[in-house]
């Protein structure tokens, strides 16, 4: 059953700019009797790319949000992610890294927990990663990222080790086939995740310098265990012509 507010949000904000129907059609590219079924509710037989196409035009963003049995969807993706956590921690216990996992930081204002911030003690380089069940909203992601390597010297006193010579920040995936598409079909998404795969586990057995902008990867969790979801993905249009997002088809 799909329910959405969908239909009374676009009406509302075609109202509140005093836009007739066919006045929003224009803006969006899609014909009046799509702007007219999609405000009647019409919403499930209707293609996303209108509906995302038609939000655009409101200046307005579209999520779509999975529920299923209450709060178990929540627990699938909480236990997915936390395979994702062991299986990366177990790779770079593997290769020598100190690991530290869910570190709270709250800095001047910048909130937030790194899932595991890791510690090459030779080179000195420390390792900010991000886990991913299912690869969703990258900008958002990327942001998150941004803003844990810039405090990593920060983070690295946090836990009582030495300040680190470099930063590198890391992106680890559960390994579906619908992840590696995206992360091949969207290139410049994931360009900042200069090295990946193969390369980036034979890099984290010997990080040389100088490090690369970032890491990307991909780990194999146990059949029963490999839940490909994400619990809500932002579906984003930049009306500059830019790349679009991995979530917008």
């Amino acid at each position: 059953m799909l329910r959405t507010n969908v239909p009374g949000a676009i009406r509302l904000l075609r109202r509140r700019k005093r836009w007739r129907q066919r006045d929003l059609a224009a803006r969006a590219n899609v014909s009046r009797a799509t702007v007219s079924r999609i405000e009647r509710g019409e919403v499930a037989s209707m293609p996303l790319r209108a509906l995302v196409r038609v939000s655009t035009a409101l200046d307005a963003s579209l999520g779509l949000t999975v529920r299923w049995q209450g709060e178990e969807l929540d627990r699938l993706a909480d236990a997915a992610h936390a395979a994702v956590i062991e299986a990366c921690v177990k790779q770079l216990q593997e290769r020598g890294w100190e690991t530290r996992t869910e570190v709270s930081f709250n800095h001047f204002g910048e909130r937030g927990r790194v899932d595991v911030l890791a510690h090459d003690i030779p080179s000195g380089t420390l390792l900010i990663v991000e886990g991913k069940s299912a690869v969703g909203d990258t900008q958002e992601t990327t942001g998150r990222l941004d803003v844990k390597a810039r405090l990593g010297r920060m983070l690295a006193e946090q836990v009582g080790w030495d300040p680190p010579r470099a930063v590198v920040a890391a992106l680890v995936v559960a390994d579906s086939k619908r992840s590696r598409r995206i992360v091949a079909d969207y290139p410049g998404a994931f360009a900042r995740f200069s090295v990946r795969g193969r390369r980036a586990l034979a890099w984290l057995r010997r990080p040389t310098s100088p490090s690369p902008s970032g890491l990307l990867w991909f780990v194999k969790l146990p059949n029963a265990r490999r839940v490909s979801i994400t619990r809500f993905t932002r579906v984003r249009t930049r009306q500059s012509g830019g790349a679009r997002s991995p979530g917008e088809h």
